[in-house]
């Protein structure tokens, strides 16, 4: 998918959200900030070590006349990848995405709990990546065939699982799990760092795959205050 692709299926689906035949129709607005702890599951380094970004804006619209389901879509700045310096591999990778996520959710009837599910498109946008590889092959150690590293993906679609709870009036705190559909990077070849013609020299190859948590603070525009619901307005009023 190209960069005009990518605008394309941005416009699309604010024209989807925009477009719903509800009646009463009201959207609520979210400026969201947090951070990702992400690693890579392909890449030989193993926990949620590297620190992102994970900002931007959404908007949320019902989708019923109780207004408990509803559809979002966030426009975010993602910063993923994976970090390891604990031994000699010390692999440092930060990639740089813009994220289109579209979630369904679903509220309970006080508003203090939000289940949802959904798809991320990603483009990427910019690499820095450091396999922090010692001068002298280690025996043993897990190393990449750098001949059979490829560029990463620039598109990389993912599975979000989505809890949010209310903290304190229109502010939220959320937890995001993400996971690549896709391999964004394949075939790349590791060795146990033996010479290629050694008896004891063994490979296996890897494919690349996201694997992200990511806790956030979510701002909901246009949405009714606890004080307001306190007054026994109709919650089908939003």
């Amino acid at each position: 998918m190209n960069y005009r692709n990518f605008k394309i299926l941005a416009f699309a689906l604010i024209l989807f959200l925009l477009s719903s035949p509800l009646k009463a129709q009201i959207f609520k607005g979210m400026v969201i900030g947090g951070v990702n702890l992400s690693q890579m599951n392909g890449d030989q380094v193993f926990g949620y070590n590297k620190v992102g970004l994970n900002t931007g804006i959404g908007v949320m619209a019902p989708l019923n006349n109780t207004r408990n389901f509803l559809i979002s879509m966030e426009v975010l700045y993602n910063e993923l990848g994976a970090k390891e310096s604990g031994d000699p591999f010390k692999y440092n990778t930060k990639i740089q995405y813009v994220s289109i996520p579209l979630l369904f959710l679903y509220e309970d009837k006080f508003g203090g709990w939000t289940f949802g599910t959904g798809l991320q498109y990603s483009r990427l946008i910019d690499v820095k990546e450091d396999w922090g590889l010692p001068n002298t092959p280690i025996k043993y150690m897990d190393s990449p065939v750098m001949s059979t590293v490829k560029d990463f993906n620039r598109d990389d679609f993912s599975f979000l699982f989505d809890i949010r709870f209310r903290i304190w009036e229109r502010l939220k705190l959320n937890f995001r799990y993400q996971y690549s559909i896709l391999s964004i990077r394949k075939d790349v070849t590791y060795s146990n760092s033996f010479p290629s013609d050694s008896p004891d020299y063994k490979s296996w190859q890897r494919d690349f795959y996201h694997n992200v948590l990511t806790l956030r603070l979510i701002y909901v525009i246009n949405e009714r205050s606890t004080k307001d619901l306190d007054r026994n307005i109709n919650r089908q009023i939003y």
